[in-house]
C-alpha cells in the first residue's frame, strides 16, 4: 500500500468489527440471508384469498409499510414485480458493489429510458430503477442527505392551503421525527473521522431504528481536503448536517451497517430483522396490473375491493380481495402507471391508451421532476479507490475496503452560483417568465395541472432561491486514476410526465421529463460546472489535468452546448408524478395520501412530493413511509360487505364489442 493512513484505517476497522459487542437493532448479517424464503416470502399457490392491506410494490416504501402495518394483527400482502435478489445478495450487500458490480442493467433493474429529449439534442436518458425486493434502495449509492426545514415546511404550506389536516402531518417537526425513527446511527471510526475530517451531530439522527446509518470502514486522503477546499471558494463547512440545514460542505453518512460493513436497505432493515410473522406475505414476480373498483360510495369515492396481478404478460392473471386498503408504492414511475391502468388519470391519456376512465384525475403522471447532474473529471495524482480495487490485494478484498463509497457533498445557493448582483438579476428573470412558463412548459393543458405548476414555480422562486440550495456538488474517487466532481440541479422548473399508451400493463410506461424546457435549469447547471472548476483549482496539486469536458469547453455557450450534447444526465431522483397537492392544482393525493376519488387507495412513495428537494430522496422517503404507516393505522378504511359489482376498466375494443352486442339485441327486440 502507498498510503500509511489507509493501512492504519484498515487495522482499526478490523478491531472495531471484532470487538463490537452487538449489532444495530435493524439489519441482519450475511448469515440470515435466505431464511426469508421459509418465512414471509411465499409462492403464488400459498396466497390467501383476502388481506387487510395489499401493497403494490416491494421497494423502499413498500417494505417499510409492510413491516409497520404487520406489527399489529393486520394481514398484509406485498406484491413485488421483481425477483427476491437472493441470487445477487453479495452484489447488493457490498456497498462498493453499487459502483463496481451494480445490478443496474440486469434483470433486477426495470431498465427505464426516457423518450428522446429535444433540449438534450435528442438524447435518450437512462432511468434505472430497482425491480427487486428493496427496490432502488437495493441499488442506490446509499447517500443519507435530508431536505432542508424550509423545503419540508413549504410542502406543508402548499397542501394546507386547501387541506388543513396537512398542518399536523407534513411539517418539518413531523417529518424530521419520522426520518429519525427509521435510523440507528453509529459514529465513524476515530481514524476515519480524523483522516476524512468528518463532522457530525448524533442528535440529528435516530437511535434504535431499523435502518443502519454510519460511515465506511476506511476513507481516502483526498476526502480530508474536501471541506477545506470548499472553504477556500466561499462554501462553509456544515458541522451538523441532516438537521434541517443543507447549505455548506460535509461528509455525509450512508446507509451502511458498521458491524458487518453491508448495505442497509429496506429489505435488510425492515423485513429480515423481524421475527416470523404469519400475517405478512411477500409475493415476488407479481406485477400489479390493475386495481379493481366497486361502484362509487356516497361521499367516499370508488371502493377498491380487488387487486389484479400476474407473473408476466404470458401468464394468467389472478386477483386478491382487499378488506381494508390498497397502498401503491411503485415509485414515481410505477405508481402513476398502476393508477392509469386502473382507470384513474387524465382523460386524453386513458382514451389514447384504450382504458375506460373510472375517475378523471388530470394530475396522474404530471408534474414529473428529476435532478440533472454533470461532472468534471481530472487525472488523479493520488491513489483512488479504483486503483486499490484494481490491485486485487487482500486489502482490496476486505469488508472494510469494500464498504467504501462516495460521501463528500456540498450544497450552495444562487448567490454562490451567480454572485450577489447576478443572483438578484437571475431571480428577476425567473419571476418575469412566470406566466409564459406556466402557459408552455406543463405537458398537460388541463387548467388544474397548470395551476399546480404555478404553485410549485412560485414556491421555488419566492422561497427556495433565497433560502435553500440550488446546486449540489459530489466528489467521486471510485475510478482508477481519475477524480470527478459533479454539479447537480436541485429545484428544476422544467416539468414532464409519465404516461401509458396501451391498456396492456406489461407495456413499458412512457417517460418524458422534459429536461431543460425552462432556461433556468441549464443556466444553474452551467454555473454549477463553473463552481466545480473553481473547487478543482482549490484542490490544487491533488488533481492532474482536466479530462472532461476538457480545456476546449470554456465559455457559457461552450458549457451549455456540452451539457446538452453529453454532459447532463439523470441523478436518478424522479419525483412528483402523484403529487400531494390540492385537486384543483393537479394533485393526486390528499394529506392522508388518499387518491382523490378513491375511498381506500393511497400512494406512499417519492411520487407524492410536490417538488424536488435539495437532497437525496431516500431519507425523505423512509420518513414518508414511516409517517404513512401512522396515518393509515389511525384511520383505516374497511371495505363494506356489499353486493355491488366490481368495476373493471375495459379497453376501447372491449367497450366497442359491448356496444355492438347491445345494438344487436335492440334490433332483435
Amino acid at each position: 500500500m502507498k498510503t500509511r493512513k489507509l493501512l492504519l484505517l484498515f487495522a482499526t476497522g478490523l478491531a472495531h468489527s471484532s470487538l463490537c459487542s452487538g449489532r444495530p437493532s435493524g439489519d441482519s448479517a450475511y448469515s440470515t440471508r435466505g431464511t426469508l424464503k421459509t418465512r414471509e416470502i411465499i409462492g403464488e399457490d400459498q396466497i390467501s384469498d383476502a388481506y387487510d392491506y395489499v401493497i403494490a410494490g416491494g421497494g423502499l416504501a413498500g417494505l417499510v409499510l409492510a413491516s409497520r402495518l404487520s406489527e399489529k394483527n393486520n394481514t398484509v400482502l406485498v406484491l413485488e414485480a421483481g425477483l427476491t435478489g437472493d441470487e445477487v445478495a453479495d452484489r447488493i450487500d457490498t456497498p462498493s458493489g453499487a459502483y463496481y458490480s451494480s445490478i443496474v442493467g440486469t434483470d433486477y433493474d426495470w431498465g427505464h429510458v426516457t423518450v428522446p429529449q429535444p433540449n438534450l439534442n435528442g438524447r435518450i436518458v437512462s432511468w434505472p430503477r430497482g425491480k427487486i425486493l428493496g427496490g432502488s434502495s437495493a441499488m442506490n449509492a446509499m447517500y443519507l442527505v435530508r431536505p432542508a426545514e424550509e423545503e419540508v415546511n413549504a410542502w406543508q404550506q402548499v397542501i394546507t392551503s386547501q387541506d388543513q389536516d396537512a398542518a399536523t402531518k407534513w411539517g418539518w417537526d413531523e417529518m424530521y421525527a419520522a426520518m429519525k425513527k427509521a435510523e440507528n446511527f453509529t459514529e465513524p471510526l476515530p481514524a476515519v473521522a480524523t483522516v476524512g475530517n468528518i463532522q457530525w451531530d448524533s442528535s440529528t439522527h435516530g437511535s434504535g431504528g431499523p435502518m443502519s446509518v454510519s460511515y465506511p470502514g476506511i476513507t481516502m486522503q483526498i476526502i480530508g481536503n474536501w471541506t477545506s477546499s470548499l472553504n477556500a471558494i466561499g462554501v462553509p463547512t456544515l458541522s451538523n448536517p441532516n438537521g434541517g440545514v443543507t447549505l455548506g460542505g460535509f461528509i455525509t453518512p450512508s446507509t451502511i451497517n458498521p458491524t458487518n460493513w453491508t448495505r442497509s436497505y429496506s429489505r435488510s432493515a425492515y423485513i429480515e430483522s423481524l421475527p416470523p410473522r404469519s400475517n405478512l406475505h411477500i409475493l415476488p414476480e407479481a406485477t400489479v396490473t390493475r386495481v379493481l373498483f366497486r361502484e362509487q360510495a356516497a361521499f367516499e369515492g370508488w371502493i377498491a375491493d380487488r387487486v389484479e396481478f400476474a407473473q408476466s404478460a404470458d401468464t394468467s392473471r389472478r386477483t386478491v380481495k382487499v378488506r381494508r386498503e390498497v397502498i401503491l408504492t411503485g415509485g414515481s414511475v410505477g405508481s402513476p402507471k398502476i393508477l392509469m391502468n386502473s382507470g384513474f388519470g387524465p382523460r386524453d391519456v386513458l382514451a389514447n391508451a384504450g382504458v375506460t376512465m373510472i375517475e378523471e384525475l388530470p394530475g396522474v403522471g404530471q408534474h414529473l421532476q428529476d435532478h440533472l447532474t454533470a461532472g468534471v473529471a481530472w487525472q488523479s495524482t493520488l491513489e483512488t479507490a479504483g486503483n486499490i480495487r484494481d490491485s486485487n490485494s487482500d486489502f482490496a478484498n476486505s469488508p472494510e475496503f469494500r464498504s467504501f463509497i462516495n460521501d463528500a457533498v456540498a450544497f450552495v445557493n444562487i448567490t454562490r452560483l451567480f454572485g450577489t448582483d447576478g443572483a438578484s438579476a437571475f431571480k428577476q428573470q425567473i419571476l418575469d417568465a412566470f406566466q409564459t412558463s406556466a402557459a408552455t412548459i406543463p405537458p398537460s393543458r388541463d387548467p388544474s395541472v397548470t395551476e399546480g405548476y404555478k404553485a410549485i414555480y412560485e414556491t421555488i422562486a419566492s422561497k427556495f432561491y433565497d433560502q435553500t440550495a440550488q446546486a449540489e456538488f459530489l466528489m467521486s474517487v471510485m475510478s482508477s486514476g481519475t477524480i470527478s466532481i459533479q454539479a447537480a440541479l436541485q429545484h428544476p422548473l422544467s416539468q414532464g410526465r409519465v404516461y401509458i399508451n396501451s391498456s396492456d400493463p406489461f407495456e413499458p410506461v412512457i417517460i418524458d421529463p422534459n429536461y431543460f424546457s425552462h432556461f433556468a435549469d441549464v443556466t444553474i447547471l452551467r454555473q454549477g460546472v463553473k463552481v466545480v472548476r473553481a473547487l478543482g483549482a482549490a484542490l490544487g496539486t491533488l488533481l492532474g489535468p482536466e479530462i472532461s469536458p476538457g480545456p476546449g469547453v470554456q465559455t457559457d455557450e461552450d458549457i451549455e452546448a456540452w451539457l446538452r450534447q453529453e454532459g447532463a444526465n439523470s441523478q436518478f431522483h424522479p419525483s412528483s408524478s402523484c403529487g400531494m397537492l390540492p385537486r384543483a392544482q393537479g394533485g393526486v393525493v390528499d394529506s392522508k395520501l388518499r387518491v382523490y376519488g378513491a375511498a381506500n387507495v393511497r400512494v406512499a412513495d417519492s411520487s407524492v412530493f410536490p417538488f424536488e428537494f435539495a437532497a437525496h430522496l431516500a431519507s425523505a422517503t423512509y420518513g414518508l413511509a414511516e409517517q404513512a404507516a401512522v396515518i393509515i393505522q389511525a384511520e383505516p378504511y374497511t371495505v363494506p360487505n356489499s353486493a355491488m359489482t366490481t368495476i373493471r376498466p375495459l379497453s376501447v375494443t372491449a367497450l366497442s364489442w359491448l356496444l355492438v352486442l347491445w345494438a344487436g339485441i335492440q334490433f332483435l327486440i
